[in-house]
């Protein structure tokens, strides 16, 4: 969506890119990981019900035309929205679908919707985040939507850059005796892709609400026991700062093309 309308097909891209290719190729290697284009749109509180009504009226553009992307989007409670996509590969990034788009639309109709999303905020960019599938814990299948389970939390790790490797180590750590417990709390690990400056993890998870989040997180806080707390005063003592933060996902404001 709005996403890929940031991004030019330019040649410091490219070199960009290429950069991004060999920064992640070590991590590939190592990992089954999937990258996501996420575009933040950090709202302003006076433009909330704007933002929400210029979403659905594009979705409806993009349903209308039959638009040939797919997103998902993310409300956070600060009032930040997060357009998801999956990138299949870099080479994607190379390219404009909304070029075609706003021809099929007219040029002045596809810039005015823009226009209003651009009245709604003061700050939003782009990048790259990669989910890491063999530190994520997900027993019933990789998947980041769960029917039913629309309230999100994410809780960010910020490391320094020594401290990486073994972060990994102890998340992986952390991930092993939620397997050996058989856990009811599943999670989404990811880390920071091309974008951020930076090293971080931020571990999402879902839940039906915040009332059986809360519930979870005590339930499962009680079957992990003792073994539990060295696991995470090791992950604890490699993170240089913590926060957490919920939210919603948004399948009215999301599209998935046809």
């Amino acid at each position: 969506m709005k996403i890929l309308k940031t991004i030019s097909a330019s040649n410091t891209l490219k070199s960009k890119l290429l950069l991004l290719a060999l920064l992640v190729l070590p991590l590939v290697t190592v990992a089954q990981v999937q990258a996501y284009l996420v575009h933040e749109d950090q709202v302003k509180p006076s433009k909330h019900n704007d933002y929400i009504e210029v979403s659905k009226e594009f979705k409806a553009l993009c349903e209308k035309h039959n638009f040939s992307e797919s997103w998902s989007v993310a409300q956070m409670d600060d009032g930040t929205f997060l357009t998801i996509t999956p990138v299949e590969k870099f080479a994607d990034l190379d390219e404009d679908p909304m070029e075609d788009f706003a021809k099929t639309v007219g040029e002045e109709k596809f810039t005015s919707y823009f226009e209003r999303f651009n009245e709604c905020y003061d700050k939003h960019g782009s990048y790259i985040t990669l989910l890491n599938e063999n530190l994520s814990y997900m027993p019933d299948g990789m998947s980041t939507t769960q029917e039913g389970q629309n309230y999100r939390r994410w809780i960010f790790m910020d490391v320094a850059a020594k401290n990486v490797g073994k972060t990994r180590d102890a998340i992986k750590a952390i991930k092993d005796l939620f397997a050996q417990k058989n856990s009811k709390m599943h999670y989404r690990i990811y880390q920071n892709g091309f974008g951020h400056v930076g090293d971080r993890f931020v571990a999402v998870i879902s839940a039906k609400s915040a009332l059986d989040y809360e519930q979870i997180s005590e339930d499962n806080w009680k079957l992990l026991g003792e073994e539990a707390r060295p696991l995470f005063d090791n992950l604890n003592s490699l993170i240089s700062s913590y926060s957490e933060i919920s939210g919603w996902m948004r399948p009215d404001l999301s599209y998935t093309k046809q």
